[in-house]
């Protein structure tokens, strides 16, 4: 990056001081943003995933319906893993 220096003549030559150039932060400027979406998307596929395994498991323990809970809370969890999946890629896609 170049840098300008704003050089004031008033009673004498001042020392030649760099102007203060703000830098427009764009969204891709920052790593840390990029983390930061990875880990809601992760999390976005994760727990619907998980607490679909867990209530199955929970269903079929409580009524002995082994495996058909596990695969009904898995397949809800997958469907809204999807939904969620698509809408923060939507929200991320209009910034």
């Amino acid at each position: 990056m170049r840098e300008t220096y704003d050089i004031t003549l008033s009673g004498g030559l001042k020392a030649a001081k760099p102007k203060n150039v703000a830098k427009k932060k764009t969204i891709r400027d920052s790593s840390w943003l990029y983390l930061g979406i990875a880990g809601q998307v992760g999390y976005t596929v994760a727990i619907p995933l998980v607490l679909g395994a867990i209530g199955g498991s929970f269903v079929d323990s409580r009524f002995g319906t082994y495996p058909k809970g596990i695969y009904i809370g898995l397949g809800t969890g997958f469907v809204l893993s999807v939904v969620g999946f698509i809408g923060v890629i939507r929200e991320l896609l209009k910034k």
